[in-house]
């Protein structure tokens, strides 16, 4: 951990990152004894692990932590802490592709459709009313929102600068007048006691009390969901990200949705590295083909 918190330090990772690592490394020494040789270690010790995240965890994020604990010890090898490679096993694995497609199915859909975010708007107080826009307008996902200050936000120009947190990417987005409005009214109300753009009406912001790097979005949607006729489990805040990829890329511009996204591009993309940027015309265009899709007969081509 002190060589994640170095990276950390350093901005070649993110606190969330940092977070997963460190719970990864609890998960791993409440399974295995932590003053048990590392040259002792079997594969029924991996496999014993490898029962108690599966209980706590869907084969996504079960996958994700077996990657970080083989991380774990890969990383005591090349440091040279461990003299030889630990046996995991051959259980010790990330849980079959034909099962994260089983889970996806289960878990039904995951996006909104144009008639459910308008019942959403409809029953949402101003706050989570400029969330929702930004989410299906902007693609902004929980922690976005929830660290979202007027610093990065020209009302007057219809535009932000935020970059993703998550990647670092520098993000350029056009805000829908209906986005602009519901800001104005936020900042209007705003009570005070906080840098960020949205604080609850106990005072409390989004942002996680012990600065970790979390938020208080996924929690406090539910009730938001409840109140426009929804369950409050299956879909989350997120799905309106997902919302916003889906529908905009209907204009055919993959690289402006991205640029809005904030995705970080994989090394092998050389377009995406000597690309310098993506025209305010092309990022407007992705914008408002969601918009026309949001509001259709409301709003001309």
């Amino acid at each position: 951990m002190a060589h994640k918190q170095s990276k950390l330090d350093d901005g070649e990772i993110s606190q969330d990152t940092w977070n997963e690592y460190f719970k990864t490394c609890e998960m791993t020494l409440a399974a295995i004894d932590k003053g048990t040789e590392v040259a002792r270690l079997n594969p029924s010790d991996f496999s014993r692990l490898r029962s108690q995240l599966a209980k706590r965890f869907g084969p996504v994020a079960l996958g994700k932590h077996i990657g970080q604990v083989r991380s774990l010890f890969g990383f005591a090898l090349d440091a040279g802490l461990i003299d030889v490679p630990v046996k995991f096993g051959p259980g010790f694995v990330k849980p079959p592709a034909k099962r994260l497609r089983k889970q996806r199915a289960e878990r039904g859909k995951q996006d909104f459709d144009a008639d459910e975010i308008h019942r959403l708007l409809k029953t949402a107080n101003r706050n989570w009313r400029a969330m929702i826009l930004l989410g299906t307008q902007a693609g902004f996902g929980n922690r976005d929102v929830a660290e979202l200050t007027t610093k990065v936000i020209d009302l007057d120009a219809g535009w932000m600068e935020y970059p993703r947190a998550k990647t670092g990417i520098q993000r350029r987005v056009p805000l829908w007048p209906e986005t602009v409005e519901a800001l104005r009214e936020v900042i209007k109300h705003h009570p005070g006691g906080s840098d960020t753009m949205f604080v609850g009406h106990r005072g409390r912001d989004f942002t996680d009390e012990k600065r970790t790097g979390g938020n208080r979005i996924t929690g406090a949607f539910k009730p938001v969901l409840k109140a426009a006729g929804f369950p409050e489990t299956g879909r989350g805040f997120y799905c309106l990200r997902r919302t916003f990829q889906t529908q905009a890329e209907e204009c055919g511009d993959l690289v402006a949705v991205k640029a809005i996204m904030g995705h970080s591009a994989s090394e092998s993309d050389m377009s995406a590295r000597y690309r310098q940027e993506v025209s305010d015309k092309r990022l407007r265009r992705a914008v408002d083909t969601v918009r026309e899709w949001l509001y259709a007969a409301e709003v001309k081509p």
